[in-house]
């Protein structure tokens, strides 16, 4: 996790396995599974809380893992020459940092909490024991993770026609 200028860090709640599956099963995020799934998916991810203002993950750092909100909101911000944008604010059941879990690629935007947040994280460690250990399970996550980046390249491309058309 990363620090902001003033020293605001995510902090690890260090939960049960049990206790951080209870926290994921109240997520929408989680429906597509079942308890047991659930269960094997929460041995590998770990709760931490962050405070209004805390950098979650900086855009262009290499570390690699997936948040899911549990409580509070959070801000998704691009910068580009020194320009910040508001790109989305993720709500409880909303996921980030898929791209770089998958991809291995430096974080392509900021997340910076807009309210005190709880998030479950899975780390690329976590997630390839769980390939390991439970390959059918890891497979399925993926291919969930894969259909919600589908869908964000869908809604971003027409988002892009959009703005195309109203510029001529």
């Amino acid at each position: 996790m990363q620090n902001t200028e003033n020293n605001q860090k995510s902090l690890n709640m260090r939960l049960p396995p049990q206790k951080l599956a209870e926290m994921l099963d109240r997520t929408r995020w989680a429906s597509d599974f079942s308890w047991s799934q659930i269960s094997k998916i929460s041995e590998h991810m770990q709760a931490f809380s962050s405070s209004k203002g805390t950098v979650i993950f900086r855009e262009g750092a290499t570390d690699q893992s997936l948040g899911i909100i549990v409580e509070g909101k959070v801000d998704i911000i691009k910068t580009d020459r020194d320009v910040s944008s508001l790109i989305a604010t993720l709500l409880p059941s909303q996921s980030f940092g898929e791209m770089s879990l998958v991809d291995g690629e430096p974080r392509s935007a900021s997340v910076v909490a807009s309210t005190d947040v709880v998030m479950l994280i899975l780390d690329k460690d976590g997630f390839l024991e769980m390939s390991r250990v439970v390959p059918g399970l890891a497979f399925k996550l993926l291919l969930k993770i894969s259909k919600m980046i589908s869908q964000r390249l869908r809604k971003t491309s027409g988002q892009l026609v959009d703005h195309l058309h109203t510029d001529n």
